[in-house]
């Protein structure tokens, strides 16, 4: 599963480094959010489960608006390689651990905590980050820029054929 999100996240690296500042931060609808929100988003999500891997428990709901991730393919990018070198960590947990989520369900802030595992909450991470990926390409295309064949589409996709 480790390979498989590191394979995700070096492709979407791939299809953001080099991209200009403008098409990266550009938001083509009031509901897309632009690139560089949607590759910050990921990492999160992704920096979440390593802090939950070290804590008994986390939540996604922290979030890191406005970063330079945010804001700066190169530095979104450079940023991929340390979160694909900090993943591998997880190589080394059992994924029947339990840990702890925390989540916010509302706007009142009411939490949730549920009991969950490593095992669980990296799948979800990955198939967050195909979701997220989905619509970087879309984003991207809509630029007129190519994406590879199956970039943000998940495992249960059938090909297109």
């Amino acid at each position: 599963m480790v390979s498989t999100l590191q394979s995700q996240l070096r492709t979407l690296r791939r299809q953001i480094e080099g991209l200009p500042a403008d098409i990266y931060c550009a938001a083509r609808g009031p509901s897309s959010g632009s690139i560089g929100e949607h590759v910050r988003h990921v990492l999160d999500h992704v920096r979440a489960l390593l802090d939950g891997m070290r804590k008994a428990s986390f939540t996604y709901d922290a979030r890191l608006r406005g970063t330079r991730v945010e804001l700066e393919p190169q530095c979104a990018a450079d940023e991929i390689v340390r979160i694909c070198v900090a993943v591998e960590q997880l190589d080394d947990v059992p994924m029947d651990r339990a840990i702890t989520l925390i989540a916010l369900t509302d706007r009142d802030r009411w939490q949730a905590e549920v009991q969950t595992s490593i095992g669980r909450e990296l799948t979800f991470v990955m198939q967050h980050t195909v979701h997220h990926c989905a619509m970087v390409a879309i984003l991207l295309e809509s630029t007129g820029r190519a994406v590879p064949p199956r970039f943000g589409y998940a495992a249960s996709t059938p090909a297109r054929g």
